[in-house]
C-alpha cells in the first residue's frame, strides 16, 4: 500500500504555476462531480514513485464496489483489492485474503473519497484551450497556485512557483474529465503521474474466491 499512500502525497502536494488566464474552476468542479455520479468508472494511472515507476488500474461500480491493482514496473509483485460493501480483501501474489479492520476502512475510505469529491476541494483552475491528444480533442484546463493569506491590511505575497504543471482535460461531448497530468512546466508529454478515465457500460466486480483462512 506504500505505492498508493505516495500517490496521493503526489496529487496532494503538486500544484500548479502558470500565467493568469479566466477562471474555469466551475467547469472542473462540476466535471469531477458529474465523474462520481456515473455507475461505472474505470481510471488508469501511470506514476513515479520512491520505489520508481508504477501503474495502478481502479475500477468502480459505485456506490460501494472497487478493483484495484497496483504493479511496480521495475521490481516487485503487483498488488491487487477488492472492495464490496463493508468487506475487502487483498493480494499482494500470495493469493486472495480477507482485510484486516484497519486496511479495510483504508480502502472503504480511499474508495469514497476518489469517486465523491467534495466541491470546494477540486481547486483553481484556468481555461487554456482544446487540444487533440492521443486523436481526441479535449478541453484542457491548467492548475493555479493561490498566495497564502497575509496578516490583516497587507497584501498577500505571490507564492513561489512550482515547476510543476497540474493539467485536467474534460471530453467536450460529455462534460466528464478524460484525463489528468502533473508534469514539469515544458514536459507535458513525458507526465510524472497520469490518469486515464473511461466509463464503461458494465463493470462486474464481486468478492475474490478461494480466499485463504
Amino acid at each position: 500500500m506504500r505505492l498508493k499512500s505516495g500517490l496521493i502525497a503526489l496529487a496532494a502536494g503538486i500544484v500548479a504555476a502558470s500565467p493568469a488566464l479566466a477562471d474555469c474552476s466551475t467547469e472542473v468542479a462540476l466535471a469531477v462531480n458529474s465523474q462520481g455520479k456515473q455507475k461505472f468508472i474505470r481510471k488508469e494511472t501511470n506514476m513515479i514513485t520512491e520505489a520508481g515507476p508504477a501503474k495502478m488500474v481502479v475500477e468502480y461500480a459505485t456506490p460501494d464496489r472497487m478493483h484495484q491493482s497496483l504493479t511496480p514496473l521495475t521490481e516487485g509483485k503487483a498488488v491487487e483489492s477488492i472492495v464490496v460493501g463493508d468487506k475487502a480483501w487483498t493480494n499482494g501474489g500470495d493469493g486472495w485474503k480477507e482485510a484486516s479492520k484497519h486496511e479495510t476502512d483504508q480502502l472503504i475510505q480511499f474508495m469514497i473519497t476518489s469517486v465523491a469529491q467534495v466541491y470546494q476541494e477540486v481547486g483553481k483552475f484556468e481555461c487554456v484551450g482544446t487540444e487533440t491528444i492521443e486523436g481526441r480533442e479535449l478541453r484542457g484546463y491548467r492548475g493555479l497556485d493561490e498566495p497564502p493569506p497575509g496578516p490583516p491590511g497587507k497584501k498577500a505575497e505571490p507564492t513561489t512557483k512550482n515547476e510543476a504543471v497540474r493539467m485536467v482535460y474534460l471530453d467536450p461531448k460529455t462534460g466528464l474529465p478524460a484525463r489528468s497530468i502533473f508534469a514539469r512546466q515544458g514536459f507535458l508529454d513525458k507526465p510524472i503521474f497520469q490518469e486515464v478515465y473511461s466509463y464503461p457500460d458494465k463493470i462486474e466486480i464481486e468478492p475474490p474466491k478461494d480466499v485463504k483462512k
